[in-house]
């Protein structure tokens, strides 16, 4: 059996949804590679055709492990491969064209839980509760339209239900991309990871924690947790998501103040990662890292 170069899986997810763990266990599989994220804006710049978006994928391959996708699968010994990548849903147009061939995994994460790493991991993605779950709930209804579409070719799992009985979601996983489930995929973090660990993905490295669901409870204030489920309360329902808080009305003031904060204090939170990333990749090429 050769690999299916022009039918990769993609991985798809919002940011702090699982999407990296998801990665590690369908790569344990003996026959499954997933690249943990690549360059998408280089990638998908231009909506461009198919072959075009198979062509950088192949480039951005070469450029992490300094093997084209063949010879790193020849490699690795694998048959068929995918990407996974929170950003693919910002490009989610492009991918209806790989939907005759291709299959589609959609993990969702409690909003709620989401929106809370957003705040403590400082990306300017959420910098408060109502610019996150603002942010949660498009992309979720991004995601949501693009299956509706294609419900053949895509399965929807939660990040919950991944941890409290891994067994069972990916064997549905596995019926889904038609290959057989193999027990090794449960001892995915005592393989090595494709991917340096860091504070973002370091909980991949690990046996899946169940109290990981449920810290933010803890972790957000009332006021939070009320006004996440103002904003995307229905999307919570939808994906069979208890509400906890209370019912209210965000003012316009209160809307204006929450853009603002996320205006400014997002775009500082993104060029600080940058400058952080520029500075380590200098460190780097220097040998002090």
């Amino acid at each position: 059996m050769g690999s299916n170069y022009t039918a990769p899986i993609f991985v798809l997810g919002t940011q702090r949804s699982g999407t990296t763990l998801l990665a590690r266990m369908l790569s344990s599989h003996s026959s499954i590679f997933i690249q943990n994220e690549i360059s998408v804006e280089k990638v998908f710049r231009q909506n461009p055709k198919k072959e075009v978006i198979l062509t950088r994928i192949d480039e951005q391959i070469r450029k992490r492990h300094g093997l084209s996708l063949q010879e790193l699968l020849q490699k690795k010994n694998k048959v068929m491969w995918g990407i996974k990548d929170p950003e693919l849903t910002d490009y989610i147009s492009c991918l209806h064209q790989f939907s005759n061939e291709s299959k589609f995994v959609i993990i969702v994460r409690d909003g709620r839980g989401v929106v809370n790493s957003y705040m403590e991991n400082k990306w300017g993605l959420g910098t408060n509760a109502y610019s996150g779950a603002i942010r949660w709930k498009e992309e979720v209804l991004a995601q949501k339209r693009f299956m509706m579409e294609h419900p053949e070719h895509t399965i929807l799992i939660r990040f919950e239900d991944l941890i409290a009985d891994m067994e069972c979601q990916l064997k549905k996983i596995c019926q889904h991309l038609e290959v057989e489930f193999e027990e090794k995929m449960l001892e995915y973090n005592k393989q090595k990871a494709d991917f340096k660990e860091n504070r973002q993905n370091v909980n991949t490295n690990r046996r899946p924690d169940i109290k990981l669901t449920k810290k933010w409870q803890q972790k957000l204030s009332k006021s939070e947790i009320n006004i996440i489920e103002s904003v995307a309360g229905d999307e919570l329902v939808a994906n069979n998501y208890e509400l906890i808080g209370q019912s209210i009305q965000i003012s316009a003031i209160q809307k204006f103040y929450f853009n603002l904060h996320q205006k400014v204090f997002g775009e500082i939170q993104q060029q600080y990662k940058w400058r952080s990333f520029l500075i380590k990749s200098k460190l780097k090429k220097m040998g002090f890292l």
